[in-house]
C-alpha cells in the first residue's frame, strides 16, 4: 500500500532502485561527498526517502544519547524563543522565524491590510544532505554558549523529562551536563551517522543525519541562529524590511513570508542562510499559497483569507485518515479526532463559509466509515458548547452553526 492508501499498490523495479541507491551513495558536491566507505563495523538499517537516506535503527546504541540531546534542544529552543521575543520588545524586530504550528501564523495574519502584499513560500530542499557538519557545529555551539551565558550557569540537568540548568552543579538528582558536554555530544551524533549497503559501510560525511530523534531539532535551531545572527548584524530600525519580519515564519525546512518587500527578502535569504543551502519556491502565485496546513490568499483588498489545507485533497485516490466505526479502536478515539479537527478547522479558516465547507466535509467522511448520524450531531454540539470562541469569530449562535452544517449532510 502506498501512504495509508487502501487498494493502491506501487510497483518498483529492482535494479533501478539499486542505481538510485548507488547513485546517491557515490554523489558528490563541490565540498565532497555526502558519503564515504568506513571499515567494515556493525551493519545499521537503511531506508530510502525521496533523495534522502534516513539512517536508524531501533536497537542503535546511539538512540538514548540522541533522546537526551532531543530533550535538551528542545529546553534551549525555548530558551532562545524568549530570549529573541524580549530584544523584539525594545526594537519591534523580529529575529526569531521558528515555530511549532501555525497558531502565530494566524494571528499576525489577521493584522495584515496591504493590497502590495506578496507571498514568499519555499523549502530547503538540501538542509538534511549538503550542510556542512563544521556549520551546523558552529552554529549549535554559539546557541549554547549564548543561552548558558544568559542563564548564568555552565551546567543543565536532564530528570525525566524536566530539563533545567543548574548554576552550581550542586543537582543530586537527574543527569548533569556541563556546555562543552552537550557540544561533545552533538559532534558525536553528527560524526556517527552510517548506512550499511552493498557490503559496505557508508559514514555520512555531511548533512544532518535523518532517523535520529535530534534531527529536527538540530536542523531547527541550525537555521534559527543563521538568522538571528544575519539579523542582528543587518537588520536595524529603519531599515525597509525590519517591519517585515514580523511576517516571516519557519516550520524547520518550510519558509514563510508576506509582505511588500517580498523580492527584498528573498535577495537577502542567500546571505542569511549558508551558501550549501538551496531554497526552493513552492507558490506559483505571488497572491496564494499553501503553508503547512493553511491555505493562505491576499485578497484584492489587501486582507489576507487563511482556510485549512490538506494535501491529499490533490490525491488522485482516497486515504484512510480516520478510525471505521466498526474497526477495534475505541469509537472514543475517533470522536475524539473529531472534536480535534473541527477546532484545527476554526483556527485555520477565516471566513464562516470555509468553516461550514470544511466541516461538513469532515462530517460526511465520518458518516461514510459508518459512523452514526446521531452520534456526529451530538460530537459537533459537545464541540462548539467547549469553544465559544467559534461562534464569538462567526458571530453565529451554536444552535444555527450544526443547522448550516447538518442540513446539507
Amino acid at each position: 500500500m502506498v501512504d495509508k492508501a487502501s487498494g493502491n499498490y506501487a510497483i518498483t523495479c529492482k535494479k533501478l532502485y539499486l542505481q538510485f541507491m548507488e547513485k546517491e551513495l557515490n554523489t558528490q558536491s563541490n565540498d565532497g561527498k555526502t558519503y564515504e566507505i568506513k571499515d567494515q563495523l556493525d551493519p545499521v538499517s537503511i531506508k530510502l526517502n525521496h533523495e534522502k537516506f534516513i539512517t536508524g535503527a531501533h536497537d542503535s546504541t546511539l538512540k538514548p544519547l540522541s533522546i537526551e540531546l532531543q530533550k535538551i534542544l528542545r529546553f534551549l529552543h525555548g530558551h532562545f524563543r524568549r530570549y529573541c521575543y524580549s530584544i523584539t520588545g525594545h526594537d519591534k524586530i523580529n529575529r526569531f522565524f521558528s515555530i511549532q504550528n501555525t497558531f502565530r501564523v494566524v494571528q499576525q495574519l489577521n493584522t495584515v491590510q496591504n493590497r502590495r502584499s506578496e507571498i514568499f513560500c519555499a523549502d530547503f530542499s538540501s538542509l538534511f544532505t549538503n550542510l556542512p557538519h563544521n556549520v551546523v557545529k558552529e552554529k549549535l555551539y554559539y546557541l549554547i554558549d549564548l543561552m548558558f551565558k544568559n542563564a548564568g550557569s555552565e551546567y543543565i540537568v536532564v530528570q525525566g523529562t524536566n530539563v533545567r540548568y543548574d548554576r552550581n552543579n550542586s543537582s543530586t538528582s537527574g543527569r548533569s551536563y556541563h556546555k562543552n558536554d552537550l557540544k561533545g555530544i552533538i559532534e558525536f551524533i553528527l560524526r556517527n551517522s552510517f548506512a550499511y549497503y552493498g557490503g559496505n559501510l557508508y559514514q555520512q560525511q555531511k548533512g544532518i543525519p535523518q532517523g535520529n530523534n535530534a534531527s529536527p531539532q538540530i536542523a531547527d535551531l541550525t537555521l534559527a541562529v543563521m538568522e538571528y545572527q544575519y539579523i542582528r548584524n543587518n537588520i536595524q530600525s529603519g531599515h525597509p524590511l525590519s517591519f517585515s519580519l514580523n511576517r516571516t515564519f519557519r516550520y524547520i525546512d518550510d519558509l514563510f513570508h508576506i509582505s511588500d518587500k517580498k523580492d527584498e527578502f528573498i535577495r537577502i535569504t542567500t546571505d542569511m542562510y549558508h551558501r550549501s543551502l538551496t531554497l526552493e519556491q513552492i507558490n506559483t502565485d505571488p497572491k496564494e499559497s499553501a503553508f503547512l496546513d493553511m491555505s493562505i490568499k491576499v485578497t484584492i483588498t489587501g486582507a489576507v483569507q487563511t482556510s485549512l489545507y490538506n494535501k491529499t485533497d490533490d490525491y488522485s485516490f482516497s486515504v484512510v485518515r480516520y478510525p471505521h466505526y466498526e474497526s477495534n479502536i475505541p469509537i472514543s478515539m475517533g470522536l475524539n479526532t473529531l472534536h480535534g479537527e473541527i477546532i484545527r478547522i476554526f483556527r485555520n479558516c477565516s471566513l464562516f463559509e470555509h468553516f461550514l465547507e470544511r466541516t461538513r466535509q469532515l462530517a460526511r467522511y465520518f458518516l461514510q466509515i459508518q459512523y452514526p448520524k446521531e452520534i456526529l450531531c451530538s460530537r459537533l454540539y459537545s464541540t462548539l458548547n467547549k469553544t465559544p470562541a467559534i461562534s464569538l469569530k462567526y458571530a453565529v449562535c451554536n444552535n444555527d452553526i450544526c443547522v448550516h452544517i447538518i442540513e446539507k449532510l
